[in-house]
């Protein structure tokens, strides 16, 4: 740990729902332990088996009735929401965000460090994820007048901020479009338990317990429209491959309804034990990814299995993937259907894969993320 942060407050997004952001921000409370959690809602239900030993301090929007079903709806309420939180017994501010965490005040003498996981895709990438919604006629136009304000306030942040983190050279290239200024690029990472071998008595038992054939590709996902989820769905229906999806969210009705009728698509949900998704890792012939990510911790996971990866072009993992030794790239849904036609997994050598994986491990991240912090204050 780093002494000379002194005491640290963490803000983040909204902790409603387990996911990269909370592996990253488990990565850094394993470098600053001492710290302090901001977020403006948290939900216990998300994170019942996360062993958060650290205060978690929340907004107002933690005492609204139905916070949890409507808190997405909220994003008005941002500059109020960060802007009242009181962080002024600390000496630095990390904020970790995909959002607008970034709009809390620091006072003077405060070092407030963002670490960037990507500008608010609502706002900047026109990605409002409501196309499982009822309500999406409503709030599309809604959201677009709301968005005009809201630019303005996320690019009035900038002087707030000292010191920025990207978590790839495509973020720290979308910080530099979006608000002018150079990022420090430092790559996430995962920990020791993602490369576990397993036996094949273990992954039998997960296969015989989800009811899954031994034969299948690979979705982990929160279920959001700009994931693409659609696309593997498409595919694996024309190449009549066993599609497995991990993960829930507001895409789930439409993919569900999408997939009617097909005995080779099954969905999991949310997986609440990070081992059985593991082990789901090691026995997929592939993984798939479809989506735009900032850096996309999913692939790098599966690859720590020596699991392979078709991915979309573009995003984090264009830096992670090493073509035609971890996997192969596509640009649309007819490619990604081509390459699973062909696809064959004695084509990949797994160790070359793994040791691939190990580039970004958390002890690397954290090794980097220190080195930086002592740097902004020798």
């Amino acid at each position: 740990m780093n002494s000379n942060l002194g005491r640290v407050a963490i803000v983040t997004d909204q902790m409603t729902a387990f996911g990269g952001a909370d592996r990253e921000m488990l990565s850094l409370l394993k470098l600053i332990p001492t710290s302090d959690i901001y977020t403006v809602l948290f939900n216990p239900e998300g994170y019942k088996n996360i062993d958060i030993k650290q205060k978690i301090f929340t907004s107002f929007v933690q005492k609204l009735p139905f916070k949890y079903r409507f808190s997405k709806h909220l994003k008005i309420l941002n500059p109020i929401i960060y802007e009242e939180f009181d962080l002024g017994k600390y000496d630095t501010i990390i904020t970790l965000s995909a959002g607008p965490a970034r709009g809390i005040i620091p006072d003077i003498n405060q070092t407030h460090i963002a670490m960037v996981m990507t500008p608010p895709r609502s706002l900047w990438d026109h990605e409002l994820n409501v196309r499982g919604s009822k309500l999406r006629n409503i709030y599309r136009p809604i959201s677009n007048i709301l968005n005009n304000y809201l630019r303005l306030w996320d690019t009035s942040l900038v002087p707030r901020v000292d010191y920025w983190i990207a978590n790839s050279t495509f973020i720290a290239n979308k910080i530099k479009k979006r608000y002018g200024v150079k990022s420090k690029v430092i790559y996430p990472g995962i920990s020791n338990e993602y490369f576990e071998k397993f036996k094949k008595e273990e992954i039998d038992n997960i296969l015989l317990r989800y009811q899954i054939p031994q034969d299948f590709v690979l979705i982990v996902s929160r279920l959001y429209d700009y994931k693409r989820i659609d696309w593997a769905i498409k595919s694996c229906i024309k190449t009549k491959d066993n599609l497995v999806i991990v993960g829930e969210g507001p895409d789930y009705k439409y993919l569900k309804k999408l997939s009617k009728g097909y005995e080779n698509i099954y969905f999991l949900g949310f997986l609440d034990n990070d081992r059985d998704v593991r082990m789901l890792y090691n026995q997929a012939k592939v993984l798939l990814f479809c989506g735009v990510e900032d850096f996309g911790l999913v692939p790098v996971e599966a690859m720590a299995q020596g699991t392979p990866i078709l991915a979309f072009r573009e995003g984090g993992v264009t830096e992670t993937v090493l073509e035609n030794v971890c996997g192969q790239f596509f640009l649309d849904n007819d490619e990604l259907t081509k390459l699973l036609k062909k696809f064959d997994k004695k084509g990949y050598n797994e160790d070359k894969i793994v040791d691939r994986a190990r580039e970004f491990s958390e002890k690397v991240f954290l090794e980097n993320l220190n080195q930086y912090l002592k740097q902004i204050h020798d």
